[in-house]
């Protein structure tokens, strides 16, 4: 359906009227701006590159992307004029979203303010149940001559791994020097063996941290 001047009135219809095994939706080239609240819930695949977004638009995205019921896992914003604005609207969108793994922000007028909004959605360190807690499934966002930071980067690599727990704890061992153990003194020397194993599990590299984090129970 690209380059067939299909406005929001067309995308809704096309949302109310499409069968349910059609999961894929490219309207490149079209006249999308997503001006008012439209359910992007049901594709899995969406396409929209070179359509001219409202202001509004990233935000119309997020409260899919935001949705428990969302299925997008490819979402194409190439050249869609998304600002920086709009990329921490979307970026807060897929704080808690489990099932996106590609969205192409490339030529969206983009600057690094708005690449790092992405920072604290794939690593939150204001805690480790917060870093746990992270998005752990977006891999790519269309990154092909863009230059995204660095910490960013390395996040999205890090959730190519399918193994999301070792994701998690990688995250964990990246952006925290100590883990705080307080929380579990409650439980004396219970939960040390866990703790023990866990530590051997991922932490191979920091011996130091293993140490410390052993020693607060002790």
């Amino acid at each position: 359906l690209c380059r067939n001047s299909i406005a929001d009135d067309g995308l809704e219809m096309l949302i109310q009227s499409l069968p349910a095994n059609v999961d894929t939706l490219d309207l490149r080239r079209n006249a999308i701006a997503l001006a008012r609240q439209l359910p992007l819930l049901r594709f899995k695949e969406l396409h929209l590159s070179c359509d001219t977004l409202s202001t509004g638009g990233p935000g119309v995205i997020a409260a899919s992307l935001a949705n428990p019921e969302c299925r997008l896992e490819d979402l194409d914003l190439y050249s869609c004029n998304i600002g920086d604005e709009g990329t921490a609207t979307l970026a807060d969108g897929l704080r808690n979203n489990q099932r996106l793994t590609d969205m192409s922000l490339r030529n969206s007028n983009i600057t690094e303010r708005g690449w790092n909004a992405f920072s604290s959605i794939l690593c939150d360190t204001s805690s480790i149940n917060a870093t746990y807690n992270s998005n752990h499934t977006l891999q790519d966002l269309g990154d092909y001559g863009v230059q995204i930071p660095k910490d960013v980067r390395l996040m999205l690599r890090l959730n190519k791994d399918e193994n999301k727990s070792r994701v998690a704890a990688n995250k964990i061992l990246q952006a925290h020097r100590h883990l705080d153990m307080s929380p579990l003194f409650g439980s004396e020397l219970d939960l040390l063996p866990r703790v023990v194993a866990w530590l051997d599990r991922f932490a191979e590299s920091r011996p130091d941290l293993k140490l410390s984090s052993i020693f607060e129970f002790v």
